[in-house]
C-alpha cells in the first residue's frame, strides 16, 4: 500500500490573546477586605471579594503579596489577573464541604477546582509565586485506598461510591486549576504543585496559553495529570517543566459525543521538559475528534512513556494530523505508543502481536491516521514501542522518520499501514522489530 506523506500547516493565531493592559489596570488587594498573609486565616472571602471588585471595575490585578495565603475554592472572573508575587504561596484548605469531585463528563461547577474560571474571557494567573493544592493531606490517601480496592478486583466498592464513573478514571477529586468555556486565558511564570487530582484542566475553551511554569507532583501521587486539554481549540503550552504521577500532558476530546463542537484542535506544544509520570498522551478520551496537534522540542527523563497516542473501541472518533518532532528521551520505559486498544492499563502487554477478533465498526470506533513522528532519539528504553491498530480500524499513514531508539526489547507492530525512513532500532534482548497481523511498513528493517 502506497503511503502519501503529508505536511502539517498550523495556521493558528496564537498571538491573539487580548488580555487587559495590566500595567494600567487597577489593583485589588485582599488586605482591603481584612485578609493578611502568614496569619493562619482562611482568606477565601477576602480574595474572592478582591476578584469580584476588579472584575466589576472592568478588569484588573488581584495581588497576593509575599507570604502564605490559605483559601478555599475561588472563582476567577472576567478581566482578572490573579497575580502571585515573589515569595507568595496560595494554599488550598479542604476543611468543610466547599470542595466537590470533578469528572470530565460532568458540567463544571463551583468547588470542583481550587481556582475555577467558567464562562469568562480574558483571565490570567501569573507568578512567580506558588499554587499548592496540598493534595497529600486528604485526597491522595483516599485515592490510594480506592486504587487498592481496584487492584484487588473489587469494582463493586468503587461503583457503589462513584456510580457512572469508569474505574480507570480513578477516584474523583477536585482539580487544582480549571478553565471551562474560557476565551483568552493565560497561565504564566507560576509554580503549581500537589494537586488533589489533575493540576491544570483546560476544557471547552479557546485561545489559551500556558508558559514558563512548573508543575510538580510526586511520582507516586495518584491520577495527578499535569495539563489536560479537553474539547478545546488554539492552545499553546510552551517552556514547561512537568513531573507528575500520571500523564504529564494529556490531550482529550471527551468520553461521549457532544451535540456542539467538542473536538480538540490547534494545539502547539514546545520546549517541554518532563521528568517522571506517564509522558505526553493524546487520548484516551477521544469521542469528539482530535486534529492538528504539533509537538516539538520535547525532553523526557525517567517517564513510563514518551509520546503516546491512545484510544479504544468504546471511546473513539478520529485522531489525525499529528506531528511530533525533535524529541530526546533517557530511561523512558516505552518511547513510542500508538494504540487504539486502550483499556486503562496501557492497552498492550509485553507481547502485542496476537491476532485480534474483528469487531463491527460503530460511531465510537477509533481511527488513528496521518501521524508524523521524526527526529526522535531515545536511550535506556525497556521497549522501543508498540504500534497497534484494530483489524476493523488499522492505523493509517503513520510515518516514522529519523528515529533512533536503543532498548531492551524491539518495536512491535500490528494492523498498521505506514512508512519508516532512516529508522535505527537497537534491541539487546530480541529482534529490533516484530510484526503481527496486517502490518504494512514501507522501508522497515525487520531486525538490527
Amino acid at each position: 500500500m502506497k503511503i502519501n506523506l503529508f505536511s502539517l500547516s498550523l495556521s493558528i493565531s496564537f498571538y491573539l490573546f487580548n488580555f487587559p493592559l495590566h500595567a494600567a489596570a487597577i489593583r485589588c488587594l485582599p488586605q482591603n477586605w481584612g485578609a493578611h498573609p502568614n496569619s493562619n486565616y482562611t482568606a477565601t472571602k477576602a480574595i474572592q471579594q478582591a476578584i469580584d471588585s476588579c472584575s466589576a471595575a472592568g478588569g484588573g490585578i488581584v495581588m497576593l503579596s509575599s507570604g502564605d495565603w490559605i483559601s478555599g475554592p475561588l472563582l476567577l472572573k472576567n478581566g482578572v489577573n490573579l497575580h502571585l508575587s515573589a515569595g507568595s504561596q496560595l494554599l488550598a484548605n479542604y476543611d468543610g464541604s466547599a470542595f466537590s469531585p470533578a469528572f470530565i463528563s460532568y458540567p463544571a461547577h463551583f468547588g470542583e477546582a481550587f481556582i475555577l474560571a467558567k464562562k469568562v474571557n480574558h483571565v490570567s494567573i501569573t507568578g512567580p509565586g506558588i499554587i499548592d493544592g496540598q493534595g497529600q493531606i486528604k485526597w491522595w490517601p483516599l485515592a490510594t485506598k480506592a486504587r487498592e480496592h481496584l487492584k484487588q478486583g473489587d469494582t463493586r466498592w468503587f461503583e457503589k461510591l462513584y456510580p457512572g464513573i469508569p474505574p480507570a478514571n480513578g477516584m474523583p477529586r477536585p482539580w487544582l486549576i480549571e478553565f471551562d468555556h474560557v476565551k483568552h486565558g493565560d497561565v504564566s511564570n507560576v509554580a503549581i504543585k500537589n494537586s488533589p487530582m489533575w493540576n491544570l484542566v483546560i476544557r471547552n475553551s479557546k485561545n489559551i496559553r500556558v508558559s514558563d511554569s512548573t508543575i510538580n507532583n510526586p511520582a507516586n501521587s495518584p491520577n495527578t495529570d499535569g495539563v489536560d486539554i479537553v474539547s478545546s481549540q488554539n492552545v499553546v503550552l510552551k517552556k514547561l517543566d512537568i513531573s507528575t504521577g500520571d500523564d504529564d500532558i494529556s490531550i482529550k476530546s471527551g468520553l461521549t459525543k457532544l451535540s456542539v463542537n467538542g473536538q480538540t484542535s490547534g494545539v502547539n506544544i514546545s520546549d517541554i521538559h518532563v521528568e517522571h509520570g506517564h509522558g505526553i498522551s493524546i487520548g484516551s478520551e477521544t469521542a469528539n475528534h482530535i486534529t492538528h496537534i504539533n509537538m516539538n522540542n520535547l525532553f523526557f527523563t525517567g517517564t513510563q512513556n514518551g509520546v503516546r497516542i491512545k484510544s479504544g473501541r468504546d471511546r473513539g472518533s478520529s485522531i489525525t494530523l499529528i506531528e511530533v518532532s525533535h524529541v530526546e528521551m533517557k530511561d523512558v520505559d516505552t518511547p513510542l505508543v500508538i494504540t487504539d486498544s486502550y483499556g486503562g492499563n496501557g492497552g498492550y502487554s509485553e507481547n502485542s502481536l496476537d491476532q485480534l477478533i474483528k469487531a463491527p465498526v460503530t460511531e465510537m470506533t477509533p481511527w488513528i491516521k496521518n501521524i508524523k513522528i521524526e527526529h526522535v532519539h531515545a536511550i535506556g528504553a525497556k521497549y522501543a514501542g508498540i504500534i497497534s491498530g484494530l483489524p476493523e480500524a488499522p492505523l493509517l499513514n503513520i510515518l516514522l522518520s529519523s528515529v533512533v531508539i536503543e532498548s531492551d526489547h524491539g518495536l512491535q507492530s500490528r494492523y498498521v499501514f505506514g512508512t519508516q525512513k532512516y529508522v535505527r532500532l537497537e534491541s539487546t534482548k530480541d529482534a529490533a522489530q516484530r510484526f503481527g497481523p496486517d502490518c504494512h511498513w514501507e522501508g522497515a528493517i525487520p531486525s538490527a
